[in-house]
């Protein structure tokens, strides 16, 4: 370890030293359980680490750090309360004495840094993830092989501090990657596990500047074999060839993931490779901020990355890990340690693993206050990971995310309104405290997610594309008794963003789309149809309209309000009987068993914007009066959510509450507790339930068809495990 000095002030080892279990109940056996996992004595199997609860570090060492003792890196890991250590082996630094021309070594290297760590991290009983990034390379190698990289559209290839951009058609992805592989994978046979931090696409770099799509020979050359056309000319929808070339990007990239993974399998059989867009046994996300998106920081950033990718890849392990650094600009800066323990609550809350991100080790991090709640946190999980074992997302509504959507929205003119479109929905779930879970167009698509057997109710925000499979899948599910809420105009275009000739949905309340209408001042009076969707007030609607003639089955749930001028006030009326408009507000249709609802406007980007009341309740309101009651409700005053986990093999359920009080815009302090709070399980109690945090029993009482459970003070975040 570098040495801190003898000043006799506390050093960075004596504070990670005196982490404490402190501000999370751990007692009895729970207490034992930590012990016992600090120790390395708790049966875990590291050659299988990822079938088991797991708990990753990933230490993103710089090469300055090969002159750190790895003993004492793994240790500090373990005494933390994790049981994986992420930490380079190679790629744009080598971490051992490769015998490679092209890879460059760290030059603080003595002897193989990366073999000591392994052997280190096995040591303390802790599994080992190699990490490689073969996404740059140094000066030398782009003087000897500049086609190997990015060309920006001004002829200067991709550079950033003295590396260079790989181009995933260029030699170095395609070709002397693989020798830094097959030399760094067949040294470390013994490693657990490998990262991959693949080549792709980035148009911006690391002082978030946007540099365009790369223009080199190769990209050049297979973008014309696979399309017949040149590059777009510009980067967006108004070059007729950059519909192609999202598809190329997708295309390429997911064909050198998959060449990487086929010629790593045979060189370490059995270990798991872990990436972001294809977990085929284990993935990993990364969440931070970034300072080019828009403020305030979405606070669901990493509930929602991992909603996404389980559904994308359902039934696999997935962590998003938490970057301790604000933004790339200041690696050096940490998060508080409130807005950690917020990401963790909401990993956990779906069934995810913990998951840190450090730039360097423990040690050595600048600002040591947030460590110590984020060690007790994970020495929690430690303690109660029995109860997370098997538990799966069972919530039974779903939140349809349209990648194609996202993809190909650019190609209409309601591209400024989809980027918040998904997040409003979202939002209006949290606030109205139903569980839920994502669903996955390509999963739907390919009939790898059984709507009707998952599911109860489906909204799905302005899903524009739409393939026929999906059409189907969701026509079925709404005849065999779901309830499908439907924004804006979906499946007007099919999944290549192509104009639908006729909505593909035969649930849908609508015959057609009439011409779109921009609906400023517009609004709608629930009293006009006694529509019974407990709502306070007009529903006032902006954007743009998609009404048209609805079918002769489908009924109209709200009708439209006189329109009222609204300037100067003296003039701000509603003119005495003129006319009002007969188009549907909100559209119901029966189908099957079930019933299909349209809003023709976009009320879930209007709630993330704005935030009112009524446009959340409107959501619920639906859910509630046309879907199948759902197990978990939860009453109280507060900012939280409701989550839901179910194990399969005895019943058990987990439900997750989370305390979002502390965030203010995008500032996260402790939040201040929250009483009052009580959980309500639709049947009859059997036997007792549990605040793990709280770590008290919790009797339930019945009140009609619902069990009743008093929550303790709401911290940070609270479990209560249900028996089955």
């Amino acid at each position: 370890m570098i040495d801190d000095g003898q000043s006799g002030q506390p050093t960075r080892r004596t504070v990670l030293q005196g982490l404490t279990l402190t501000g999370l109940a751990i007692g009895g056996g729970a207490a034992a359980a930590v012990a016992q996992a600090a120790n390395g004595a708790s049966g875990f199997d590291r050659k299988r680490w990822w079938t088991q609860d797991y708990r990753i570090i990933q230490t993103n060492l710089r090469e300055i750090d090969a002159r750190e003792d790895p003993r004492e890196i793994a240790k500090a890991v373990r005494e933390f309360g994790g049981n994986v250590i992420v930490s380079n082996i190679g790629g744009i630094v080598a971490f051992y004495p490769t015998s490679l021309e092209y890879q460059y070594k760290t030059p603080y290297l003595k002897g193989d840094f990366a073999r000591r760590m392994i052997d280190a991290a096995h040591a303390e009983g802790l599994a080992y993830i190699g990490r490689f990034d073969l996404s740059k390379a140094m000066k030398p190698v782009y003087d000897a092989h500049p086609d190997w990289f990015m060309l920006n559209r001004t002829g200067k290839p991709r550079e950033y501090e003295g590396t260079y951009q790989a181009c995933p058609n260029g030699g170095w992805a395609q070709d002397y990657g693989f020798k830094i592989l097959e030399e760094g994978l067949t040294r470390f046979k013994d490693a657990d596990g490998v990262f991959f931090n693949m080549t792709g696409y980035p148009q911006t770099d690391y002082s978030n500047v946007n540099h365009g799509i790369c223009v080199c020979a190769n990209c050049k050359r297979v973008f014309r074999e696979m399309y017949g056309r040149d590059l777009p000319k510009v980067d967006n929808f108004s070059d007729p060839a950059w519909r192609d070339y999202l598809e190329f990007q997708g295309r390429t990239a997911g064909a050198l993931a998959d060449k990487i993974s086929a010629f790593a399998k045979p060189l370490i059989p059995g270990t798991p490779i872990t990436r972001f867009d294809g977990q085929e046994v284990v993935g990993r996300g990364e969440v931070q901020r970034r300072i080019d998106r828009p403020a305030p920081e979405w606070a669901y950033q990493s509930g929602e990355q991992c909603r996404v990718a389980m559904a994308r890849a359902p039934g696999k392990p997935w962590s998003s890990t938490s970057a301790a650094h604000v933004d790339y600009p200041w690696r050096q800066v940490t998060e508080t340690a409130a807005y950690h323990q917020v990401r963790f609550a909401q990993m956990l809350g779906v069934g995810a693993k913990l998951d840190l991100y450090l730039m360097g080790s423990l040690a050595d991090q600048d600002d040591q206050t947030y460590l110590p709640p984020l060690s007790q946190l994970y020495k929690w999980e430690a303690a109660n990971s029995a109860h997370y074992v098997g538990m799966t997302q069972s919530a039974r509504v779903g939140l349809y995310q349209s990648a194609a959507t996202d993809r190909l929205a650019g190609l209409t003119p309601y591209r400024s309104y989809q980027a918040t479109t998904f997040k409003g929905a979202y939002s209006a779930l949290v606030d109205s405290r139903i569980p839920f879970q994502v669903v996955s167009d390509a999963r739907v698509a390919d009939g790898t997610t059984k709507l009707s057997g998952l599911f109860d109710v489906i909204l799905m925000p302005n899903v524009m594309m739409l393939s026929p499979a999906e059409a189907k899948a969701l026509d079925a599910f709404v005849e065999a008794g779901g309830l499908l809420i439907l924004s804006g105009m979906p499946g007007a275009f099919d999944a290549k963003g192509n104009t639908a000739s006729a909505i593909p949905l035969a649930c849908f309340p609508l015959e057609s789309y009439g011409t779109p209408e921009k609906c400023e001042g517009w609004s709608l009076d629930p009293l006009a149809t006694k529509s019974n969707l407990g709502l306070v007030g007009r529903v006032p609607l902006d954007s743009i309209y998609f009404g048209g003639p609805i079918k002769p089955k489908a009924t109209n749930l709200l009708a439209f309000a006189p329109d009222q001028r609204f300037g100067p006030p003296e003039f701000s009326y509603a003119i005495p009987n003129a006319p009002i408009r007969k188009s549907p507000g909100v559209s119901l249709m029966p189908f099957g068993k079930g019933h299909a609802v349209h809003i023709p406007w976009l009320i879930e980007w209007n709630y993330y914007r704005d935030g009112l009341p009524v446009h959340q309740q409107l959501i619920a309101g639906l859910i509630v009066r046309y879907g199948a009651p759902q197990r978990v409700t939860l009453a109280g005053n507060g900012p939280v959510e409701v989550m839901q986990l179910t194990r399969a093999a005895d019943g058990a359920t987990l439900i997750h509450v989370v305390n979002y009080a502390g965030q203010r815009n995008g500032r996260y302090d402790v939040p201040p507790q929250i009483s009052g709070l009580r959980v309500g399980v639709r049947g009859a109690a059997n036997g007792q339930a549990r605040s793990l945090v709280g770590g008290t029993a919790l009797a339930g009482r019945q009140e009609g068809d619902m069990t009743w459970y008093d929550l303790p003070p709401l911290g940070a975040f609270e479990a209560v495990l249900l028996p089955a």
